[in-house]
């Protein structure tokens, strides 16, 4: 670990990278001309032998055995490394290093409240053995399976180094996925302790239906259970396994520490798991010495990371990029994790410049949002110390290196690309090689890197399939679950003889720089929704009479640039579709994937189309779906398939037409059922079924409250979303409107849950378009508060105008002393619900009532409250947030649409819009009581503005909850939502009343 330098002149020392010490010793050895970097790499993967058998010597690793051979086969699939070389992974990353300063600080941790913790390599290692120790005791030994559910804090590395150390296998995951999708990963690792940072969330007590209690279910193995947390909080209660906190089982261990044994080079040492877009998510083993070798192959020749890095990879606990870093430590270099969120887009910058980080990973969208924020890292803080930036997890675009250069500084920008499944990188980043704009720089030394086309020619200058045509060392050694390996053939082997077939789109340039085009799997995307076909035939396949499908995008035939999802179906002989068969498909992917799997069109084909060499074809089967012509009919073996589905979208077509003429004919029959049965329809779609529930119909929470909002605008039938909920059908919704009062003569204040009588009631506002539906599931989980009431009250002025926000908290103000004459009450509401439950409880205040709570859910400053430069900032954000759908539920089109046609927009978007004027044009005045503010974690840097709040009310308190604006009170968020609301009610409940 010798430091290279060279001088420049007698003011500039840099270091020489270690790739020139390396190439040095390998041209040498074999007496050839490695000058260039192409000549390095070609040798590299032409003698890859003689590459890894002098990268394990020149890197000095602690192992033991033999090395002679290097590798006992050329078969990409079932070649082996090393196979008499013996080492730990653990070891090799803590050892004392020569040049390497024992107390000098190795790995930093910074929380999400900002504080840090700083472990020097010496005190490291001392925490590793206790915890390899404790782990011993706890039964831990070589070739077990542990399972760390923990955030990206230095407990969690701890953790997992001292299993790694004992030659445990470990998987990794994060407290804040759900049950579900927690099983669905560690369900194959069959771990026997489960390892739990339990941070603050209630799921994980044990008890019945949490999340621990779940999994425990779900994985028999469990012999134990460890908490990583040290508060007081009691431990889990889990009646079929003992529980301990990990620290009392250190303390209590006697004797000497555990032992360390140096394990096979394909000893198992992490379990991990793709992202489930192409299937159910693999576990994949992946083994010591691949890890360590490719790792330390990236580290220290690709990224020169050496004694006196400082390297933050931005990263959770449940990516590769956290195992990645994590082997830097054998690089002698400082790691520095974060759990901090993305509170803007200053937060990383602000962690680089604070603990001098020289080597920066992180993302294309975490570049994109400071770009869009008007950001500039090197005017707003120190970047002295930073020498390079990489970027993983999507592709980089161009102006994304323009944007580095310019507002970081002119330092490499070196885009990586590989996976889960090599743990590691096919292409990535180079020391002495220019970045090109928008190029991954470099192939992975001692890989065979290429593009090749459908019969597995090498492609330059033109797009293909990414393989590599040698064994690497880091191939998973093995799948769960697999015993014969069929499925890990299936993964990497079988689409191309010879090699691995990675399931990347990718061109490569002569000089070896590279340009990703994203996956070739498949993959759909439905208006920004991610679905993966295989998830859907998984479901298919339990369907009797369904012999083969294929999924697919179609282009909406109503809906300017829009998607939406359909399914071609093969059925057995003598099925035909029946109403209750195209149920069943929907039901069951509803109930066994989600509303997002379930198709808006499902047609009946005699064949799919498949080209000669066996594959299916989905984008012959798109151009009919999208009334474009085939291109290359000679390519299928069945070119006849494409006039069945053709055939099969014109009967489709014909009997949604009659479906809409015969709802036509009926509208005057019978007003509340025509009308509920179209708005049904435009919901669910042209055929949707009545005789079903909505959920099974692929309906969501959010489509459910705008349905029964629609049925009170369009009907003026105050129909709940409770009654809804009751008997979610067509039917039950048509009852539910019969039997509801007019809404004029509703009331103005309605209960939403009975609370406590002993403590003050809590009054949500109204939203946008006068419901309260949105508070109903919030309402039902919230503890420690009194009896729940939603409030509404007129919108419009009795001219049609749109009442001011002064009036309508006016109108609050009497209806609360009306249910509530007395004593201390409190308010909350979501966005324009908020900026009115604001204006009330100042209302409130002013007449004598105190108010010892007042709740804002993502509430956003109103225009005129923002300075010139924060209005800026605001419209920039809120135009890139039309680029994400996930962040907003109107696309860029439906804005775009309104502009030019306001009164082709829907009744209730143009509501929506009248009430924005009317918010953006309130200024909300001073409030001196205590205030806290929800913030939705998924939104842009500059999207909330909290300064603008804080300049009117002073006493804002800020918790972060899950979700973006529009869905932060939705099913999948509401929980959490609760208990953070819980928890800040009880801290109002130990107030005074002020």
């Amino acid at each position: 670990m010798s430091e290279l330098l060279r001088r420049d002149d007698d003011r500039v020392v840099h270091r020489v990278p270690q790739l020139a010490q390396f190439r040095a010793r390998c041209a040498a050895r074999t007496q050839r001309d490695l000058t260039t970097p192409q000549n390095l790499h070609r040798w590299s993967v032409e003698h890859f032998r003689d590459f890894w058998d002098e990268f394990l010597r020149w890197a000095d690793l602690a192992w033991e055995g033999s090395a002679e051979t290097v590798c006992d086969g050329d078969d990409v699939e079932t070649a082996r490394f090393f196979p008499d070389v013996r080492l730990n992974y653990a070891e090799n990353l803590l050892r004392p290093l020569p040049g390497v300063d024992d107390d000098a600080v190795a790995l930093t941790s910074v929380h999400d409240d900002g504080s840090a913790e700083h472990l020097t390599r010496a005190a490291l290692r001392r925490r590793v053995t206790a915890a390899a120790t404790g782990l011993a005791a706890a039964g831990v030994c070589a070739g077990d399976r542990v399972v760390v559910i923990a955030p990206n804090t230095a407990a969690t590395v701890v953790t997992v180094l001292a299993g790694a150390a004992l030659g445990a296998a470990v998987s990794t995951a994060m407290p804040d996925m759900g049950p579900t999708a927690l099983l669905g990963r560690l369900a194959q690792v069959e771990p026997v302790v489960l390892v739990v940072d339990r941070g603050g969330s209630g799921e994980w007590a044990g008890a019945p239906g949490d999340t621990l209690a779940t999994l425990l279910d779900g994985l028999p193995a469990v012999r134990v259970v460890l908490v990583l947390d040290d508060d007081d909080r009691p431990l889990p209660a889990t009646a079929k396994v003992s529980a301990y906190r990990l620290d009392t089982t250190i303390e209590g261990t006697d004797g000497p520490p555990a032992e360390w044994p140096r394990l096979p080079f394909d000893a198992p040492l992490f379990v991990m798991f793709t992202s489930g877009t192409t299937g159910a998510p693999k576990a994949m083993v992946h083994g010591i010495g691949g890890t360590l070798l490719e790792h330390l192959k990236e580290h220290r020749l690709h990224l020169d990371l050496a004694p006196g890095d400082v390297y933050l990879h931005h990263s959770t606990t449940a990516w590769m990029v956290w195992n990645r870093q994590l082997s830097a430590l054998g690089a002698g270099c400082r790691i520095v994790l974060s759990d901090r969120a993305l509170t803007g887009p200053e937060t990383l910058w602000e962690l680089v410049a604070g603990l001098g980080v020289t080597v920066l990973g992180t993302s294309p969208a975490y570049l994109q949002l400071c770009q869009d924020a008007g950001y500039r890292p090197r005017d707003a803080t120190d970047l002295s110390a930073l020498r390079a930036v990489l970027s993983s997890g999507a592709v980089l675009h161009d102006w994304q290196f323009d944007w580095v250069a310019d507002a970081v500084g002119e330092m490499p920008l070196q885009s990586i690309s590989g996976g889960t499944d090599i743990i590691g990188a096919f292409v990535l980043g180079h020391p002495e090689l220019p970045v090109r704009r928008g190029r991954i720089q470099a192939r992975g030394l001692g890989m065979d890197v290429a593009a090749v086309d459908a019969q597995g020619r090498e492609l330059v200058g033109e797009v293909g399939e990414l393989v590599c045509r040698n064994p690497f060392p880091s191939r998973p050694v093995a799948f769960r679950r697999d015993p014969d390996g069929a499925r890990r053939h299936a993964a990497y082997f079988a689409a191309n003889r010879g090699m691995w077939t990675h399931g990347d789109l990718i061109e490569f340039d002569s000089d070896g720089s590279s340009r990703l085009h994203g996956r070739s799997d498949g993959v759909l995307n439905v208006d920004g929704v991610r679905i993966g076909p295989t998830e859907i035939y998984a479901v298919l396949r339990q369907i009797a009479g369904v012999r083969d499908a294929m999924a697919m995008e179609q282009r909406h035939p109503t809906v300017p640039g829009a998607t939406r999802l359909a399914l071609l179906v093969v059925l057995e002989d003598g099925v035909r579709l029946s109403a209750d068969l195209a149920r069943s498909i929907r039901v069951s992917l509803r109930r066994q994937a989600s509303a997002a799997h379930v198709p808006s069109l499902i047609l009946p084909v005699p064949d799919l189309p498949v080209t000669f060499n066996g594959k299916k074809s989905e984008r012959a089967a798109r151009y009919v779906l999208d009334g474009e012509p085939v291109a290359n009919l000679t390519a299928l073996r069945n070119p006849d398939s494409i006039d069945g589905i053709a055939r099969a979208l014109a009967a489709a077509e014909r009997e949604a037409a009659q479906v809409a003429a015969a709802a036509a004919d009926d509208a005057g029959v019978d007003d509340v059922t025509a009308t509920i049965g179209r708005l049904w329809r435009e919901t669910l779609g042209p055929t949707a079924d009545g005789g079903h529930t909505f959920a099974d119909l692929g309906g969501t929470s959010r489509q459910a409250m705008t349905l029964v909002r629609q049925v009170r605008q369009v009907l003026g039938r105050d129909v709940g979303l409770e009654a809804f909920l009751a008997d979610p059908t067509l039917p039950g919704l048509i009852a539910a409107a019969t039997a509801a009062p007019r809404a004029d003569d509703a009331p103005r204040a309605v209960r939403l849950a009975a609370g406590d009588p002993a403590l003050p009631p809590m009054f949500f506002v109204h939203d946008a378009w006068g419901d309260i539906d949105v508070y109903w599931p919030l309402a039902q989980l919230l503890t420690g508060t009194g009896p729940l009431f939603g409030l509404r009250t007129d919108l419009h002025a009795p001219d049609g105008a749109r009442r001011p926000i002064g009036e309508l908290a006016a109108d609050h103000v009497a209806e609360i002393a009306r249910v509530v004459p007395t004593g201390p009450v409190r308010v909350a509401g979501h966005s324009f619900g908020g900026l009115v439950a604001y204006e009330t409880a100042r209302q409130l205040a002013a007449a004598g009532r105190t108010v010892d709570f007042l709740g804002l859910v993502d509430v956003l400053p109103p225009g005129v409250m923002l300075t010139a430069t924060e209005r800026l900032v605001h419209e920039l954000v809120d135009r890139v947030s039309l680029l994400f759908p996930s962040m907003r539920n109107v696309s860029l089109r439906d804005v775009l649409a309104e502009r030019l046609r306001p009164a082709s927009a829907p009744a209730d978007r143009q509501l929506f819009v009248q009430t924005t004027t009317v918010a953006n044009d309130h200024a909300p005045g001073r409030y001196a009581g205590p205030v806290t503010y929800f913030r939705a974690r998924r939104s842009l840097p500059g999207h909330h503005i909290l300064a603008a709040w804080r300049r009117q009310a002073p006493r804002l308190t800020v918790l972060n909850v899950p979700g973006a604006h529009h869905d932060v009170l939705g099913q999948e968020h509401v929980t959490e939502v609760a208990e953070k609301w819980s928890e800040a009610l009880a801290d109002a409940n130990r107030q005074p009343n002020e």
